[in-house]
């Protein structure tokens, strides 16, 4: 079988890759929304409050704020609600025996890291709750914690959050980055939507709560069943990462 190997122009920040996480670098279920209702209760008495919410379509800072106010609460406190919710999600998944790591998922965060190329994030979910959840399957280590993405803790969508990141990307690393410079991976609608309002590229995996069908009518650039296939994924981030091999 043959290695692939990283090509040699290793520049640091030749590409960003920005990476959505529930369903594409990862899956623990109902994990995230599990711990929401239980900081909702515990704060506030209410049961159940996330059932229903439209999680994964919007940033968390707007479906916990909509969900308070359609609770009626007066004195609501994001940052208390945060900690709640933190706490709860770390016990959850420490008891969740099912959460796993995708298909090809390190092989494609190895390569990019080996290759320069910058592993970001792109979530709706709170910054706290993304790496609470990857570190609980050992990924959050292939992100940088001083420069590691967009999340869901401030106003705006996920293409506001990716537009932030890409700014301060060309600040970082002293140059600018080109459409064809940026590549967004995920499982969702609402990431190939993001991907389209930044004119970035984009990858579309079926393996989250979205079925290809769904994913297809929205026309991503590529769309695969899962990113086991190494080559044809390093292929689609770019085809002239596809120069070195090793048997």
């Amino acid at each position: 079988m043959k290695r692939i190997l990283p090509p040699a122009d290793k520049t640091p920040g030749r590409m960003l890759i920005f990476w959505d996480i529930d369903g594409t670098l990862m899956s623990c279920g109902g994990d995230g929304t599990e711990a929401m209702n239980r900081a909702f209760f515990e704060l506030y008495g209410i049961p159940d409050a996330f059932l229903g919410a439209g999680v994964g379509g919007a940033q968390d800072f707007a479906v916990i704020r909509r969900i308070a106010a359609e609770c009626g609460i007066e004195k609501f406190d994001p940052a208390a609600l945060e900690t709640a919710y933190i706490a709860n999600l770390a016990r959850i998944l420490d008891r969740n025996e099912h959460k796993r790591v995708m298909p090809g998922v390190v092989d494609l965060l190895e390569y990019a890291r080996g290759a320069g190329l910058a592993n970001l994030l792109l979530t709706s979910n709170l910054r706290a709750g993304a790496e609470t959840k990857l570190r609980s399957v050992g990924l959050w280590a292939y992100f940088d914690e001083s420069f590691c993405g967009g999340f869901g803790d401030a106003p705006g969508e996920k293409w506001d959050a990716a537009a932030a990141v890409i700014s301060a990307a060309e600040t970082r690393f002293g140059r600018p980055f080109r459409p064809s410079d940026v590549v967004v991976i995920g499982d969702s609608v609402y990431d190939i939507r993001s991907a389209k309002r930044i004119g970035a590229r984009h990858i579309a995996v079926a393996t989250g709560w979205t079925s290809a069908e769904t994913l297809s009518a929205e026309t991503p650039e590529y769309l695969f069943d899962d990113l086991a296939d190494t080559p044809r994924v390093i292929a689609a981030i770019g085809k002239n990462l596809l120069k070195r091999y090793e048997r």
